[in-house]
């Protein structure tokens, strides 16, 4: 094995920690904000079906990097001030909350009305038709979209190497630089990236199976 071979790898497994961890409170912050969205589409106020439109039509409407960028270059002029790794997650969690409020919403949604009519002629009042009768429906068929967005917010933290995190992406970078500076411009570019796209390709790979074998689980 080449001597520059494991002094990368081990760097990068460094920066491939923060970048899970980076995708983990990501996809807790977007879950989160996933139920409060769905929430106030099934709400009877009409000004709080509005405010869950308002949020999933903007955060949708704009690209990730752009909102990524925003909190970390813009807030701090108002006196928001983040690191990058909280601004990675803030950034991020906004975004993937809005599409992962519709896809909250949208399994809601699909439940006919007439199956919570059936379950109040039966004696349940609202909240136990919706407990028990409604939201079980709803999860099952909101997992496997879900489990597909949770792929979307993994390959979305390559971003946050933009405003300064040393993830997956920016320790490749960085050992690349560094590489060509020392190795006689042998930068070993190709090899590195490969190795990144490798361990992306993994992760992503694994949570589209996974999704794929939810879907075909609940099919039957």
């Amino acid at each position: 094995m080449n001597n520059w071979v494991w002094p990368i790898v081990v760097y990068l497994g460094q920066g491939l920690l923060i970048t899970l961890w980076i995708s983990l409170l990501t996809v807790v912050l977007a879950t989160m904000l996933g139920l409060v969205i769905a929430a106030l589409s099934q709400s009877t106020l009409t000004s709080a079906r509005l405010i869950g439109r308002i949020y999933v039509d903007v955060f949708r409407g704009v690209p990730s990097l752009m909102i990524l960028l925003f909190v970390f270059f813009a807030l701090p002029q108002i006196g928001l001030r983040t690191g990058p790794l909280t601004a990675a997650v803030i950034g991020l969690g906004l975004w993937g909350g809005a599409n992962i409020g519709e896809v909250f919403r949208g399994a809601l949604n699909s439940i006919p009305h007439r199956q919570e009519q059936g379950a109040r002629a039966l004696g349940l009042s609202a909240t136990e038709a919706l407990v028990f009768v409604i939201l079980p429906q709803a999860f099952r068929r909101a997992l496997p979209p879900y489990v597909g967005q949770l792929t979307v917010l993994v390959q979305a933290s390559a971003l946050t190497s933009v405003v300064g995190v040393s993830d997956l992406l920016g320790s490749a970078r960085q050992m690349i630089e560094r590489l060509a500076y020392v190795g006689s411009g042998q930068s070993h570019a190709i090899e590195i990236y490969l190795g990144v796209l490798g361990v992306f390709f993994v992760i992503c790979y694994a949570l589209t199976a996974l999704a794929n074998a939810i879907e075909r689980r609940l099919r039957y």
